[in-house]
């Protein structure tokens, strides 16, 4: 989201400062010509420092891992990093921020009835830091709009596909149980990275303050997403469905190695509960009153196969 949303500034003619973790390398950002600044949002005084003579700010920082499911570090980087932002940018005197969140802070639909920015949320559907703490943040970035110390837009992207992406995340957690040409039963909107970061630079100029705006693109089941990235890459397509009761029962088991063994499962419940839910949205505020552009779903697909695979 973040490295393709600084190619869209500098296209723009924006000069863009960008707050990097030192710890962490991101070749995405690299020969472009920005300023990096080292630092980190749980740090308030990194975040002081590099907000002088900072006209806006783009908030790309929430963690999106899925385990654990209590995570510390989502809560931490997720809600205090939001409230050492909203506090440094007040006090520097920056008004503006869009918030990027995500569209798991809003209920899911159906694909005749898709979710909107009036659906609720509800934290009993997955049970995981990653989607509480996002929508807490969410929560938090509002009452501060409300407050008047901040003017805040907050993007909700949905599954984002494209270049410059590096393989992480629940839409990449879910996508595992493509392994071995099997698909599950549920499905997400896909919305292409080139045009969710043409959403979010938008939304700094036509958001309007205090509003949120799901970033998406096309509902699509995950046995044609799964269909379509095969035949993109060159194989053949999931042909058996993996069956809900058997995701879920994976899923727990998945959670209860990584808890025995402290590693990292290959599938746990959260995402497995996430694999076999209809995750879909409707993006049509952000289209109407932020312009976003939506690609043909085999252009976003294609787009992120070919640039996954030439960067291996």
């Amino acid at each position: 989201m973040g490295s393709n949303l600084v190619r869209h500034l500098l296209d723009s003619g924006f000069t863009v400062r960008a707050l990097l973790d030192p710890r962490c390398d991101i070749p995405t950002l690299d020969g472009l010509p920005i300023k990096r600044i080292p630092g980190d949002v749980l740090d308030p005084e990194s975040i002081t420092g590099s907000l002088a003579g900072v006209q806006a700010v783009f908030n790309c920082a929430p963690v999106t891992e899925h385990w654990p499911p209590r995570f510390k570090a989502a809560h931490a980087i997720n809600v205090d990093g939001t409230r050492n932002l909203l506090v440094g940018m007040s006090r520097s005197g920056v008004e503006s921020l869009v918030h990027v969140g995500s569209a798991s802070s809003f209920g899911p639909g159906t694909m005749d009835e898709p979710g909107t920015e009036e659906s609720p949320f509800d934290p009993r559907a997955f049970r995981t830091s990653c989607f509480d703490s996002i929508h807490q943040a969410q929560e938090l970035a509002l009452r501060y709009n409300e407050s008047g110390k901040v003017r805040c837009i907050i993007v909700n992207p949905t599954l984002v596909m494209g270049k410059h992406g590096l393989p992480s995340g629940p839409g990449t957690d879910v996508m595992a149980y493509s392994a071995g040409g099997r698909y599950t039963s549920g499905g997400a909107n896909v919305v292409g990275a080139m045009d969710a970061a043409r959403g979010v630079q938008k939304a700094l100029g036509r958001g309007k303050a205090g509003r949120c705006y799901i970033l998406g693109g096309s509902n699509v089941e995950y046995r044609e997403l799964f269909g379509k990235m095969a035949d993109s890459m060159g194989l053949p397509p999931p042909a058996r469905s993996s069956g809900d009761r058997i995701v879920i029962a994976r899923g727990l088991a998945g959670s209860l190695y990584g808890r025995l063994t402290g590693s990292v499962p290959a599938r746990s419940a959260g995402v497995a509960r996430l694999a076999v839910a209809p995750m879909y949205y409707n993006p049509r505020r952000a289209i109407e009153e932020l312009e976003l552009p939506v690609s043909p779903l085999d252009t976003v697909v294609e787009d992120a196969c070919r640039w996954l695979a030439d960067n291996r």
